[in-house]
């Protein structure tokens, strides 16, 4: 049976918000908006330990680093927490979160789970599989279950960093950066998802039209991926491609473009939580879900029928929400975002 929350503030809280970097960027307003709610609480933010150092400079927000086994349930039952939200709601974080002793517990409503909170919340407002608000709406359910009136939904952060923070060779290349016209149209092509992939042969015939139009094209290659890419910086030699990145070397390279085209991917939710403008390329994951509404952050799909359908891997054989998702298609949502994220200045023609 669930709980009524008490009036009693929370003094110590935890968020749990593990894995993909996109969940965790979209998921930091209502964190933010957690922290206002209680502003005297002491509030922990649980991520994987490589997303540690973008979160760790967050103000008053502590990140702790995912430890999993024995000695890391051991620290989440010292630190005493009054309140948990598991926005994973996994069987085992949920598990995490019983043994956690929290006296107010908030999870998704969901089978298995269920039974580790006392503050139950349903996965989606109208109980289907399809998730039908934007994720990040969703995200704050969990704090409007406390009884919280809120605001929608809103990218607050801007992430910057001391120069002493970023490496060298990124430094020397963002003084090349600063050199080139401006606009710049950021091109990220990583996919967690093989589904979510965009041909080379369509990026490519895209950075053409863009550097032709008179866009800047920065080239944001995930760890790992630059080989892959090798080919499009031989087609197009005029795009930029820094360095290989670390998490704060990408965000403040993202926070200098004036839009970012890329795949439904964590530069993405990154660029949309910095306030970056955003053309995103949407196959099998539902652009209501996962884009915000908003005139600067456009979704581009073909309305394939069998699209969105959240496959990993696309059953078929010509992946057509993806290879019929033009290089002209993109160019053209691009326009009119650059015309209204840079007012004043020349328009790509």
């Amino acid at each position: 049976m669930s709980v009524t929350p008490t009036r009693d503030a929370p003094r110590r809280i935890l968020v749990i918000r593990r894995r993909a970097l996109g969940d965790a960027l979209v998921t930091l307003p209502a964190v933010r908006l957690l922290r206002e709610a209680y502003p005297a609480a002491e509030l922990d933010l649980l991520v994987d330990p490589h997303l540690a150092p973008l979160f760790a400079d967050r103000a008053r927000i502590n990140v702790l680093p995912w430890r999993d086994g024995p000695a890391g349930l051991r620290r989440l039952r010292a630190r005493r927490y009054d309140l948990v939200i598991d926005y994973l709601s996994t069987p085992r974080t949920a598990l995490w979160t019983a043994l956690s002793g929290a006296r107010l517990r908030v999870g998704y409503d969901l089978r298995w789970r269920r039974w580790a909170y006392n503050v139950r919340v349903p996965r989606n407002r109208d109980r289907s599989r399809a998730l039908r608000q934007f994720a990040g709406e969703s995200f704050l359910d969990p704090l409007r279950a406390l009884g919280l009136t809120l605001p929608p939904w809103l990218p607050r952060e801007r992430f910057t960093f001391a120069d002493e923070q970023l490496g060298a060779s990124y430094l020397d290349w963002r003084t090349e950066l600063a050199a080139r016209d401006r606009p710049r149209v950021g091109l990220v092509l990583s996919a967690t998802w093989p589904a979510k992939a965009w041909p080379l042969t369509s990026a490519i015939e895209l950075a053409r039209t863009l550097r032709d139009r008179g866009a800047a094209v920065v080239l944001l290659p995930a760890p790992g991926e630059a080989p892959a890419l090798q080919p499009l910086r031989e087609a197009v030699p005029e795009v930029a491609c820094p360095p290989g990145t670390d998490l704060r070397e990408l965000a403040d390279l993202i926070g200098r473009l004036d839009v970012l085209v890329a795949t439904d991917s964590g530069p993405r939710h990154l660029a949309a939580a910095m306030g970056v403008p955003t053309v995103t390329l949407f196959g099998p994951t539902d652009p209501g879900g996962w884009n915000p509404e908003h005139p600067l952050h456009v979704g581009v799909r073909t309305g394939e029928d069998c699209s969105p359908c959240d496959f990993t891997v696309c059953p078929l054989p010509d992946h057509p929400c993806m290879t019929k998702l033009g290089a002209e298609m993109v160019a053209e949502a691009v326009r009119p975002v650059l015309d209204v994220s840079r007012p004043g200045t020349a328009p790509v023609n």
